[in-house]
């Protein structure tokens, strides 16, 4: 018999005499224990009833203000007390919740996923923004779906908390979270759930085999038996507009926290001439900033092809950034390779750049840029990255590491530890870390050690 099935029916022949005494004084305590872990669930039970009945009610207009996820930004204070709520009910369903249940969620990810999926590739969050509140039917026959089958995804999709259902008016709607979904949504966010729902999905299913210790191919490489790198492999396959068009509205939906957060207003610029974004694509996070601090000068180094995309960006008529060309000039948009040398100056950014590097690479990368910087007051550079992190609110880093894992095979992100030893490394300190307001990434502020 199992010791602690021993212990509970009274049968101590197998246990010491020092464990007897300590099973024999549980079991007389088991009365009290058992009394304080009812009071802790009912007070568990009323305190969250109080406070879901209060955020459905009176305080649910100023709730949404406060942690509101529109170009808006959240206030701060209360987005902070939001998470660490957040992490802290997490813990408590761990501790409640059957480990069967807890499993069962993983193994069955995949269903909430692909009926996402079909909810907008049938354009299910447009029709309802469109027509407003609608019943099943309408619904379906708008959307061109089966009634049925469309009614069991709808009823994922609500349980998780994407789209809101009546039940006294039996009508589907949309809600707060549903609504990112539009297909005009200044988010985009129903690329990612295109691409990640599909490509990403594929990839997904080369994890088991890349982990294993003899594997040198990514898991992305394993799916599709290739040995191409996935950006080139998806621009062969056709699916490089999507996969920017996705990346580009990450982006913009995190800029205004990236722009408003890390203290730009403070840089002086006739102490640093420029702001140098390396490995800055077609010049979203540099444009982001010149346009909210109109005190700025900016400029790009890239691979040739990237720079000559900036370059239209920047200067062409009908150019996405035209607005602020006349403050990124031509001669500071510059085809380079970091991993070899970098251009001098003051002030660099570099954004989701050295997730894409193993150590090593990552070292060599800020030691060129360390030997490059201009000393004097300004001279930093701002990483801006994900920092690993425990708790359920922080469950996109993790996200993130394992993509950049399964997409690149050498990519990954970092724990706070992890940047400090690395900036030590390569002749920086980590004077500041700032969280940024619904951004996935933090800015690491590096400066010459």
């Amino acid at each position: 018999m199992d010791k602690l099935h021993c212990y509970a029916a009274g049968d101590y022949s197998e246990v010491s005499r020092p464990a007897k005494r300590t099973c024999e004084a549980l079991l007389e305590a088991q009365p009290e224990l058992l009394d304080a872990l009812e009071m802790a669930l009912k007070n568990l039970i009323n305190s969250v009833t109080s406070a879901v009945s209060a955020f459905e009610g009176p305080l649910n207009e100023m709730l949404r203000s406060r942690l509101r996820h529109d170009r808006n930004l959240p206030d701060a204070r209360y987005s902070s007390m939001a998470s660490r709520a957040v992490d802290i009910m997490h813990r408590a369903q761990q501790l409640l919740e059957p480990p069967s249940i807890i499993l069962a969620d993983h193994f069955l990810g995949y269903v909430g996923s692909k009926c996402l999926n079909a909810a907008v590739e049938r354009g299910v969050p447009d029709i309802l923004e469109r027509e407003g509140p609608m019943s099943l039917n309408r619904l379906a026959e708008e959307s061109h779906c089966r009634p049925d089958r469309l009614s069991q995804v709808l009823r994922i999709l609500c349980g998780n908390g994407i789209f809101h259902y009546d039940e006294a008016q039996d009508r589907y709607s949309n809600n707060h979270t549903s609504r990112l979904l539009l297909s005009d949504h200044w988010t985009q966010w129903h690329n990612w759930v295109k691409l990640y729902g599909n490509q990403m999905y594929d990839v997904a299913r080369g994890i088991p085999e890349s982990v294993r210790e003899d594997t040198a191919k990514s898991a992305a490489q394993i799916n599709y038996s290739t040995d191409l790198n996935m950006f080139q492999f998806f621009q062969e396959q056709g699916w490089g507009g999507l996969l920017h068009r996705t990346l580009s509205g990450g982006a913009e939906a995190q800029a205004p926290g990236i722009v408003e957060d890390y203290p730009w207003d403070k840089i002086d610029l006739a102490k640093c001439g420029i702001i140098m974004d390396l490995g800055g694509g077609g010049g979203g996070l540099i444009a982001s900033i010149l346009r909210r601090h109109k005190h700025l000068r900016g400029g790009i180094m890239d691979r040739p092809q990237v720079v000559e995309h900036a370059r239209s960006a920047f200067h062409r008529k009908g150019g996405l950034y035209i607005d602020i060309g006349d403050r990124v000039s031509t001669g500071h948009l510059i085809s380079g390779d970091f991993l070899k040398e970098v251009p001098s100056f003051a002030i660099y950014t570099m954004k989701w750049c050295l997730h894409d590097w193993e150590e090593e690479e990552a070292v060599l990368i800020l030691k060129n840029v360390r030997s490059a910087i201009i000393q004097g007051p300004m001279s930093r550079l701002v990483v801006l990255e994900s920092v690993l992190e425990d708790g359920h609110s922080q469950r996109l880093t993790r996200y993130a590491d394992v993509h950049m894992m399964m997409m690149t095979g050498q990519g990954l992100e970092r724990t706070e530890k992890d940047w400090h030893n690395l900036a030590g490394r390569s002749g920086w300190k980590i004077q500041a870390i700032y969280s940024l307001r619904n951004a996935w990434v933090k800015a690491l502020e590096f400066i010459p050690n």
